[in-house]
């Protein structure tokens, strides 16, 4: 294919973007990989979801500026003590009355380190970068957590779970999104905030100077890869990608992903 020069491959991708998801009414567009070979979007789900935290959970720890470790079997004798080991949503993990990550329960019922639930999984390597956001317009259904998990407020899907799953909520689908996106080599991140008031994830990805903003719970043809400075409805409290959570210590009124306000709070090591 032909690009334009001086136009950023994912720029270019951008516009390709638009004129594909809009002819979703038509069928779609066809999917071909790198290598000029068809892509069956309709496996990408795995036979079976995986047993992501099957390894003990001292083996997902994350490490905090100052060096000190905290593993996530930490995290559950420090829940069980105070009583709130069923506590079945997400919340800020303190460190010094600092927000140091997020903690999040997953569908085995245990709490985990946000970072940990991009697991690597990619169900295409050589797709180009609107194709993620693509597929999961086609195949997951938002819901709530508590419709699909009574007594549940709140369950994080890993990647590989989200594909596999055709139902999930604003974090499953942003967690699916930024791990496939970053398996294609992008600087992809999940974000944690507020739009209009309420709590909400999406995904950003870093692209030169460009930023772009990606909705993944967007159904709609043709909303694809806008630039995130364009879009002050969304207020960035915290992001976190495979390895490292950052916080928004200064205004969330604000559509920069990059500046000194983003902080390194926490870096997650897995093994």
């Amino acid at each position: 294919m032909n690009r334009s020069r001086g136009i950023s491959p994912l720029l270019w991708m951008g516009l390709l973007a638009m004129l594909f998801l809009g002819l979703r009414a038509c069928g779609g567009p066809a999917v071909v990989d790198a290598d000029g070979q068809p892509v069956d979007l309709g496996a990408v789900a795995p036979g079976e979801p995986g047993a992501d935290f099957a390894a003990p959970p001292q083996t997902r720890r994350i490490a905090l500026e100052n060096g000190m470790q905290i593993h996530e079997g930490h995290v559950a004798d420090a829940l069980r003590a105070a009583g709130q080991h069923e506590q079945w949503s997400a919340f800020s993990w303190l460190f010094n009355d600092v927000t140091v990550t997020t903690v999040a329960p997953g569908l085995d019922r245990r709490h985990h380190f946000a970072n940990a639930y991009l697991v690597g999984y990619v169900p295409y390597e050589k797709v180009d970068a609107w194709v993620p956001l693509y597929a999961l317009s086609r195949s997951k259904t938002y819901q709530f957590d508590h419709d699909q998990y009574p007594g549940a407020p709140e369950l994080w899907q890993t990647s590989r779970e989200a594909f596999f799953y055709p139902n999930g909520d604003c974090e499953d689908h942003a967690i699916a999104l930024a791990d496939w996106l970053i398996g294609l080599g992008h600087d992809a991140r999940v974000v944690i905030g507020k739009v209009k008031g309420e709590g909400h994830a999406w995904v950003v990805i870093h692209d030169g100077a460009r930023t772009y903003l990606l909705e993944a719970t967007d159904k709609r043809p043709g909303q694809a890869l806008p630039l995130a400075m364009n879009h002050p409805e969304y207020q960035p409290e915290a992001m976190f990608n495979r390895e490292t959570y950052w916080v928004n210590a200064g205004s969330v009124l604000t559509t920069d992903y990059r500046g000194a306000q983003w902080q390194v709070r926490s870096r997650f090591r897995r093994g």
